[in-house]
C-alpha cells in the first residue's frame, strides 16, 4: 500500500500560506483603524507583562495571544451590540475590544467624536481591565473569583451589550454552544451574530464537523475563525488534516469559506465584513481560515517552540503583524511616530495601573470553594439540605398519600402522555421553551413524545437537529444562556455516551464557575424489559450522578412524569430526565385539572407506610412497581416494607431516606442499573456513615448482573432485578 504524500499545507516560512485577496474599494475608517491599533497594542502589552511574570514564577501557565492579535481585534471590532462571541485562549484581543470603551480608558488618544453609540453603554473601562487581571491571577474581583482559570468564563450582560462565552479545557466542546447562542438571535429576530474562534488543532474534533453541519443546515447567523498558527501544541499541520486550506472544507457544509492572511489587518476586515454581512441578512454562515505565525510555545515555559525547526520559528518572527500594521497605517497618515509612541506609554501604563491592583486585591474568601454548584431553585434547597449539619434523627416526612387529588371527571393518562402534556403546556406558558433532537419535528419523536408540537410551534421552537449527541447538547447549553429553555431528546439514554463532555464538563459547571443559569433539560428514555438489546437498554443513571451540578430525575408513575417535567423545565439547572420506557404505555395516572401542577425535584416520597420491625426499600424508575407488588407479598407474611421512590437521584433527599431507614432499621436497595458502581453503592455507603447505630441488619442491594442486556426478552428476564428477587432479598433481611 502507497504511503501518503505529505500535505500540501506543510509550515513553509517561503511560501504564502494563503492566496493573495484582491482589495476591496471600501477600507475600515480611519477612526475604526486607529482603535485596533489601540486595543491590538493593549494586547500585546498585556502578552508582554504576563509573560514576563510566568517565566518569573509569579503566576501559572500563560497562553500567549502575540501574533494573533490582527484576527482576533480587527473580527471583534466589526461586531454590533449583543453579538455574541465564543472565545478560546488567545483570543485576548477580542475580549478587549468586545469589553471596552477605549476612548473613556484612553481619553487622550481618541476624538471625542470617535466614541460610538456602542461605547455609552458599555461598563468602566479601568474597572473591567482590573477585574480580567483579578480573573487571571485567581483573585476575589475575577470574575470567576478564583473558581476558574484565565479566559474560563462568560459574561451575559445585555444592558451594556456584551454576550461573551469564554472557554472549558476541552476547546472544540464550544463551537456548538456558539451555534447555540446563533440560533437564539434566529428565534428572537434580531439581525445578531456569534463570532466563535478556534485553533487549527480543534478542528479535528467531532464537534467542530457537528456544529459546522448543523449552521449549514440551518442557516444560523455563525462566523467561525479558525485561527491556523501551523502548529497545534508541538504538531505540524502536515500531521493534522490533509486538506490545502481548512476553509476548503466550509463548501461541503453548505457554508461561505474563505482563507486569508491572518497578520493583516485589511484582508480581516474585508473577510469579516463580508461575512457579518452575509450573516445578518440570512445567508448563512461563513467559516475563515486565518493563518498566523506561530510566535510563542502552547504555554509560556513549556518546551514546546523549540521543537519547532529554528529556520521557522526565524521566519514566524519576522511576520510579527504590529509591526506590519505600523508601517501600513504611518504610510497611510493615519497615525504617526509621536502617536505610536503615545499609544505605547499608555497601554503599558494601564496594564501596570490594573496589575498593580490586581496584585493587591485579597485571595478568594476560602467559602467560595463550596459555593452553590446549582442556581436558585429546586435543586439549590436540596443541595443545601445534603451539606446542612445533621442534628438528631430529623423530621419525619410524610406518609403515603397522592400530591394531589383526580377530579372526578378525571381521564386516565398513560407516562408517556404525561411527557407530552408538560412538554405543550410549557411551550405554551414560555416562548422560551423549545424542543430539539432528532426525528422530534414532524415525525414526533422516536416515541412520539413530541407529536403534534411541530405542527403547533414551527420550526425553530421544535427543530429536528442531524445525527448528532454533542452538538446538540453544546448547541442547548448556548441557547440556555441566552435566556431559551431547550428540552433535548435523546431517542435513546444508551446514545448520550456521545454527548458526555458537554453534559459532565459544559452543562453541570457553569453556573458553579461563572454564575451561567443552564435551563437545560436533556430527556433520556432508558431501561430494560423491552427486549432491545445491549444498546438501547441501559439505565445511566450513575454516569450523571457522580457530576456535581446536574439534576438527575427519575419518575415512576404518570403523574411524576407530569409534574416533574415541568418543574424540570422551569428549572435553571441542567436535568437529566430519565424515562422508562416500559413505563410509557403501561403505567397511568388521572392526572390534575389545570397547568399548574407541579411536582418538586429533589423530594423522595413514601408510597407505602412500614414500621419499626419490617424493612425500607429505596428504589426508583421499572423498579418502585416491582417493590410495592413484593411488599403486597411480604405483608402477607406479616413484614411491614416502607417503599420510598426516591424519583430525583441528585440532589437526594436524605431527610426521607434517613428517617425510613432509621424508623426500620432495615434496607434493601433496588434498581435497573448494574451492581458495581451503580448509583445503590453510594445509598449504602450514606446510609452506613450516617445511620449506622440505627441499623439491625446489613444493607443489602438488588440490581441487575454486570453484564449487558441481552436482545433475546426470555435472556433479559433472567438479569432483571423483578419482583422474584426483590421478595427473595427481602425475606433474608426480615430473617436477620
Amino acid at each position: 500500500m502507497a504511503r501518503n504524500k505529505p500535505s500540501k499545507n506543510a509550515p513553509d516560512p517561503a511560501t504564502p500560506a494563503a492566496p493573495a485577496k484582491p482589495a476591496r474599494e471600501e477600507r475600515p475608517s480611519r477612526a475604526w483603524l486607529r482603535r485596533a491599533h489601540f486595543v491590538a497594542k493593549l494586547s500585546r502589552a498585556w502578552d508582554n507583562r504576563f509573560e514576563a511574570m510566568a517565566r518569573s514564577g509569579r503566576i501559572g501557565r500563560w497562553y500567549s495571544a502575540v501574533g494573533n492579535e490582527m484576527t482576533t481585534v480587527g473580527s471583534a471590532l466589526l461586531l454590533e451590540p449583543n453579538d455574541a462571541l465564543s472565545t478560546v485562549h488567545r483570543d485576548l484581543g477580542s475580549v478587549l475590544a468586545t469589553y471596552l470603551d477605549v476612548t473613556r480608558l484612553a481619553p487622550t488618544l481618541f476624538d471625542p467624536s470617535e466614541r460610538t453609540a456602542w461605547d455609552e453603554r458599555r461598563d468602566d473601562p479601568k474597572e473591567l481591565v482590573y477585574r480580567l487581571c483579578c480573573q487571571l491571577l485567581g483573585r476575589r474581583d475575577g470574575f470567576t473569583q478564583g473558581v476558574d482559570r484565565s479566559f474560563h468564563y462568560g459574561q451575559i450582560l445585555p444592558e451594556h451589550g456584551v454576550r461573551h462565552v469564554g472557554m472549558i479545557s476541552h476547546l472544540g466542546s464550544m463551537l456548538p454552544v456558539g451555534a447555540g447562542l446563533a440560533m437564539a438571535s434566529t428565534m428572537d429576530e434580531t439581525k445578531n451574530l456569534c463570532l466563535g474562534f478556534i485553533g487549527e488543532g480543534a478542528t479535528s474534533q467531532g464537534d467542530f464537523h457537528e456544529t459546522l453541519n448543523t449552521v449549514g443546515v440551518a442557516r444560523l447567523p455563525y462566523v467561525l475563525v479558525v485561527e491556523n498558527n501551523q502548529y497545534a501544541f508541538s504538531t505540524a499541520i502536515d500531521e493534522q488534516f490533509a486538506c490545502r486550506f481548512l476553509a476548503d472544507r466550509a463548501a461541503g457544509y453548505g457554508i461561505a469559506g474563505e482563507t486569508i492572511d491572518g497578520t493583516d489587518l485589511f484582508a480581516v476586515h474585508d473577510a469579516l465584513s463580508k461575512a457579518y454581512e452575509r450573516a445578518r441578512s440570512g445567508r448563512g454562515a461563513t467559516l475563515i481560515e486565518a493563518v498566523l505565525p506561530r510566535m510563542r510555545g502552547h504555554a509560556e515555559g513549556d518546551g514546546s517552540y523549540e521543537l519547532i525547526p529554528e529556520d521557522v520559528r526565524k521566519a514566524f518572527l519576522e511576520k510579527d503583524p504590529l509591526p506590519k500594521l505600523e508601517a501600513a497605517l504611518v504610510q497611510r497618515g493615519v497615525i504617526d511616530q509621536a502617536r505610536i509612541d503615545a499609544v505605547q506609554s499608555a497601554v503599558v501604563a494601564i496594564v501596570e495601573e490594573a496589575l498593580e491592583r490586581a496584585l493587591a486585591c485579597p485571595e478568594p474568601d476560602l467559602s467560595n470553594a463550596t459555593r452553590p454548584m446549582f442556581a436558585p431553585g429546586d435543586a439549590a434547597d436540596g443541595e443545601a439540605r445534603q451539606f446542612r449539619v445533621e442534628a438528631g434523627r430529623g423530621e419525619r416526612s410524610a406518609l403515603w398519600k397522592p400530591d394531589w387529588t383526580p377530579a372526578s371527571d378525571g381521564v386516565e393518562t398513560t407516562y408517556l402522555d404525561g411527557i407530552r402534556r408538560a412538554i405543550h403546556e410549557e411551550m405554551l406558558r414560555d416562548r422560551g421553551v423549545m424542543v430539539m433532537g432528532q426525528d422530534v419535528a414532524q415525525f414526533g419523536g422516536a416515541f412520539r413524545a413530541t407529536k403534534g408540537l411541530f405542527d403547533e410551534f414551527g420550526r425553530l421552537r421544535v427543530f429536528n437537529t442531524p445525527l448528532q449527541e454533542s452538538g446538540t447538547i453544546g448547541m442547548a447549553l448556548g441557547l440556555a444562556l441566552s435566556g431559551k429553555r431547550p428540552i433535548v431528546e435523546m431517542q435513546f439514554a444508551d446514545f448520550v455516551s456521545c454527548g458526555f463532555n458537554q453534559i459532565v464538563n459544559n452543562l453541570a459547571k457553569t453556573y458553579y464557575r461563572w454564575k451561567g443559569a443552564v435551563p437545560v433539560v436533556i430527556r433520556l428514555p432508558y431501561g430494560g424489559g423491552v427486549g432491545a438489546g445491549p444498546f438501547h437498554s441501559q439505565s445511566p443513571e450513575a454516569w450523571f450522578t457522580h457530576t456535581p451540578g446536574l439534576v438527575v430525575a427519575a419518575p415512576s408513575t404518570a403523574a411524576d412524569a407530569y409534574g416533574m417535567l415541568k418543574r424540570a423545565i422551569r428549572d435553571d439547572n441542567p436535568v437529566i430526565f430519565l424515562e422508562h420506557r416500559f413505563l410509557y404505555r403501561r403505567e397511568k395516572d388521572v392526572l390534575p385539572t389545570g397547568d399548574e401542577y407541579t411536582v418538586a425535584l429533589g423530594k423522595a416520597r413514601v408510597l407505602r407506610e412500614g414500621n419499626e420491625a419490617g424493612v425500607t426499600i429505596l428504589t426508583w424508575g421499572w423498579c418502585v412497581g416491582e417493590s410495592l407488588a413484593a411488599a403486597e407479598e411480604l405483608a402477607k407474611e406479616g413484614v411491614a416494607v416502607e417503599v420510598v421512590d426516591l424519583r430525583t437521584l441528585a440532589p437526594l433527599d436524605e431527610d426521607t431516606i434517613f428517617a425510613s431507614v432509621r424508623k426500620t432499621g432495615k434496607v434493601l436497595v433496588v434498581h435497573e442499573a448494574t451492581m458495581s458502581g451503580g448509583f445503590g453503592a453510594e445509598l449504602v455507603a450514606r446510609i452506613a456513615d450516617r445511620c449506622f447505630e440505627q441499623l439491625d441488619g446489613p444493607v443489602r442491594r438488588v440490581a441487575y448482573p454486570d453484564r449487558a442486556a441481552p436482545y433475546n426478552k426470555k435472556l433479559e428476564a433472567t438479569l432483571l432485578p423483578d419482583r422474584a428477587r426483590v421478595i427473595d432479598a427481602l425475606r433474608k433481611l426480615a430473617r436477620y
